[in-house]
């Protein structure tokens, strides 16, 4: 959890709505099929289905802030260097309404649907 500080107290955010949000801002990109899972060594990346699962995104947090990876699934054909990029600055621009510093955006695309 983070804890920001506001004039009014300290507001608590959770993880999972950290994550929640990260997942709506990446989902919302054109070209984006949905979040998929961090794939295992040799392993195959399994597709999550749904906006609401906050699967597919990691949080380092350090005191200057927040950094996140995300793993997601694009549309087949989709420019996987352009996406990132939207996905990038989806995500960034959701953060500032909830008082917490993102760092760093990471995107992994290790799944096609």
């Amino acid at each position: 959890m983070d804890n920001v500080k506001h004039p009014d107290g300290i507001v608590t955010v959770n993880d999972r709505a950290v994550k929640q949000i990260a997942v709506y801002a990446a989902c919302g990109c054109d070209g984006v099929a949905g979040m998929s899972e961090k794939s295992r060594v040799g392993g195959t990346a399994k597709f999550v289905t749904g906006n609401a699962d906050s699967s597919g995104v990691y949080i380092t947090k350090s005191k200057s802030g927040i950094s996140l990876d995300l793993y997601v699934a694009c549309v087949h054909g989709a420019d996987a260097k352009t996406l990132s990029k939207e996905i990038k600055t989806a995500v960034k621009e959701a953060f500032p309404c909830t008082g917490i510093t993102v760092k760093e955006v990471v995107v992994h695309i290790n799944n096609v649907k």
